[in-house]
């Protein structure tokens, strides 16, 4: 049958570029099917070759395929081809590389069909998305060839399908205004989202069923030849012509039949689409069909059912008793396989129900801020109204219960839904203002919530300024209520606030398509110690009648402490505990006691004390026992320290301060045995002559230092004149 095809192969491959070329780089371009899609008004298609055949081509129709890497081609032909052939290629990489390799060529079948025509039906495979390719279709010789048309895959992970209900071209006034108003739905359509991947129609495309008039109309629109139509049997479709017209993939033979077709079903990405024949009542050879396309397509993530006789309308029809006994057959079946949306007609209305299980509306919805439906229970069911204007039917006085938005404009309208992993959304339009007339959206998130298991550490003090997640484990709690381990990198994680005390609330919060789970754990935050020490300043006194052994306790990471309880011990057998005073920076009141070698001292501070660097609030003197004794040395040990802050900040409790520094002592000495340089016991001119032999000797002079510091009697690192001076002074006193 195709020989002819074979001898002309090289030929056609070489014409095919030709063409394209041509029309990629001349102003006929413009009747190409893109650009004509981005006008509102329709444009006629002028042919490419000036010669005029026997063999020619019409009505050229595009079906999705069984998958979004097919798609499905019918056109009739004036008489019986010697082949069916579509060719196929890249549009951009063809003129780019000039690769005839790259035009690929498929062949179908031609069978007889109405006035004497031929039916062509042919599938294409292998597309890719996100690519333009351009087509044309005859029987394989160069002088049948259609013109050069363009389509366009696009992502299925992330896709549109316009949804049109009705057309039923030649209801109206005529056929061609009718066919008008069908064009300037797909245009407008086109021109307000260029990028969808194809178009979804609820039936009826025609009024009369065996009328090629009105399928010629119907087909007429340029944007057709570049958009597949996922068409439905309407009760006006039900003769055989419609089965010339339309190239359907997985088509059953033996549920739904009637003399137009049966019900099929394809995919698109992660959806499976059912498209029932509903002119055959029958619940029970459509439940069948369901069954084998879900066992068919088991990890379809969306299901969406088309057919044309709505079972939930807003007209006259929703009444009859054909419909009612639909119903009663059908929405048992939609409830058992879980489809998530469901698209008719017939009633030329807008209705868009309640979420629907049993018959009944389902109330019961998580419905976010947007209005979106979070994981609902039941199907939404939506019917649309007229895309051509050539019929309206009025709405019942009386809205019914499972209508949740209805309405009549008389105007065509269209939907668009749009579909990606988490969510199906509907957006319906009238086409005349473009305004948005409803809206619908269902997110599946797979999810019923979020469990935490909280982390390790639950205990922080005001110190703190970050959470410990070790230990913290986060679940996702999936619909069958199993759990599936979330990476802590997938949350966010708030509500850590260590600036005051008490118990603090984090929350746990996972997005999924802007739906927020979240779950929460305490924790308890205290007030964090201060750190507190007690040294001296002056390593070593020079004792005079009014000084005696004198130490400081400082306290450092202080947030709003008002009291203070210390315990300090010393060398009962060497001293005596004479005072302790709050120095400048501290105002408030102190007691204290002093019990044979342990003092303790309760402070009060009226103003709170909040810092983070040592400061000094106590002062502490201790008096030598043994005034006479030449050299002594004091100690002191700080034994416990206990803080409390504010009840504003940390609720007043009694906190045991960090000791940073447990020990101090100082030297007491006098002139006395500082001067006595030789350590005779006397003062006398020996001493000064030994403190000049080390006159001008400091303490960067290591060799010497060791021997010279005893005469550094002002403990200023160097021996110079006061130092001679004061050993003068105390020989002349003898003292």
């Amino acid at each position: 049958m195709f020989n002819v095809f074979k001898l002309h192969r090289k030929r056609i491959r070489k014409s095919f570029y030709s063409l394209l070329l041509a029309t990629v780089l001349t102003s006929s371009l413009t009747a190409s099917i893109i650009n004509a899609a981005d006008d509102t008004q329709s444009t006629e298609v002028t042919p490419l070759a000036a010669e005029v055949a026997p063999y020619s081509s019409s009505n050229i129709a595009l079906n999705p395929g069984a998958n979004e890497s097919e798609m499905r081609f019918t056109w009739y032909s004036t008489e019986n081809p010697v082949g069916t052939v579509v060719q196929v290629a890249p549009k951009e990489a063809i003129l780019a590389t000039g690769d005839y390799s790259l035009i690929q060529s498929f062949t179908g079948v031609a069978t007889p069909a109405a006035n004497s025509a031929y039916s062509n039906k042919v599938t294409v495979n292998g597309l890719l998305p996100n690519t333009e390719y351009g087509y044309r279709v005859g029987d394989g010789l160069d002088e049948h060839w259609s013109d050069i048309y363009y389509f366009k895959t696009q992502d299925p992970k992330q896709f549109s399908i316009m949804f049109v209900g009705d057309p039923q071209i030649g209801a109206g006034s005529s056929a061609a205004n009718d066919a008008a108003g069908w064009d300037n739905t797909l245009n407008t359509a086109r021109s307000m989202f260029p990028n969808f991947s194809f178009i979804m129609s609820a039936g009826d495309q025609v009024n009369t069923s065996t009328s090629e008039t009105e399928y010629t109309q119907y087909l007429s629109p340029s944007l057709l030849r570049s958009i597949p139509v996922a068409t439905v049997v309407g009760n006006h479709d039900t003769a055989v012509n419609y089965k010339y017209h339309f190239n359907q993939p997985n088509e059953s033979t033996t549920n739904g039949v009637t003399s137009a077709g049966g019900d099929y079903y394809y995919t698109y990405g992660e959806t499976l689409f059912i498209v029932l024949n509903t002119n055959n009542p029958s619940g029970a050879t459509h439940a069948e069909f369901i069954d084998q396309a879900v066992n068919a397509v088991p990890n379809a993530r969306w299901k969406i059912v088309t057919f044309h006789q709505s079972i939930y309308s807003a007209a006259n029809h929703s009444t009859e008793a054909a419909i009612v006994n639909l119903r009663a057959a059908l929405f048992p079946v939609f409830d058992q396989y879980k489809i998530d949306v469901i698209f008719m007609g017939h009633d030329h209305s807008y209705v868009r129900t309640y979420q629907m299980q049993g018959d009944q509306k389902q109330l019961d919805q998580t419905v976010d801020a947007n209005g979106r439906v979070i994981n609902p229970t039941g199907i939404a069911y939506i019917t649309a109204n007229s895309a051509s204007g050539s019929k309206y039917y009025e709405l019942k006085a009386t809205p019914e219960v499972y209508s949740q938005v209805r309405s009549q404009l008389k105007v065509p309208t269209f939907s668009m839904i749009n579909i990606d992993h988490y969510g199906i959304s509907v957006d319906t339009y009238r086409t005349d203002t473009r305004e948005k007339v409803d809206t619908y959206t269902m997110v599946k998130t797979d999810m019923n919530g979020l469990d935490v298991v909280p982390p390790t550490k639950l205990t922080y003090t005001t110190d703190d300024t970050a959470l410990d997640t070790t230990g913290m484990v986060v679940n996702k709690i999936n619909r069958d209520n199993t759990l599936t381990p979330l990476a802590l990198s997938d949350v966010t994680v708030t509500g850590f606030d260590a600036s005051t005390v008490g118990t603090k609330t984090i929350t746990v919060t996972y997005e999924v398509y802007g739906v927020k789970y979240t779950d929460t754990f305490d924790i308890q935050v205290g007030q964090a110690a201060s750190y507190v020490k007690i040294y001296a300043k002056q390593g070593v006194i020079i004792r005079t009648a009014d000084e005696n052994a004198e130490f400081y306790l400082s306290l450092s990471h202080a947030k709003a402490v008002n009291a203070l309880d210390i315990s300090i011990s010393y060398d009962a057998t060497k001293f005596k505990f004479d005072q302790a005073s709050l120095v400048d920076s501290a105002s408030g009141v102190l007691d204290v006691s002093d019990d044979n070698g342990t003092v303790r001292i309760v402070a009060g501070f009226t103003s709170p004390l909040t810092f983070s660097e040592y400061t000094d609030l106590i002062k502490l003197n201790f008096e030598p026992i043994d005034t006479s004794a030449g050299t002594m040395q004091a100690d002191i040990q700080l034994v416990s320290a206990s803080t409390a802050s504010s009840g504003s900040v940390a609720g007043n409790d009694e906190i045991p301060a960090n000791i940073d520094s447990r020990f101090a002592s100082t030297i007491l000495r006098t002139y006395k045995d500082i001067v006595d340089i030789n350590g005779d016991g006397k003062l006398s001119i020996s001493d000064l002559s030994r403190a000049i032999d080390y006159y001008r000797i400091s303490s960067t002079d290591a060799e010497h230092w060791p021997q010279a510091q005893r005469a550094d009697v002002n403990f200023d690192n160097v021996v110079d004149v006061t130092d001679l001076t004061i050993i003068m002074v105390h020989i002349l006193r003898g003292e």
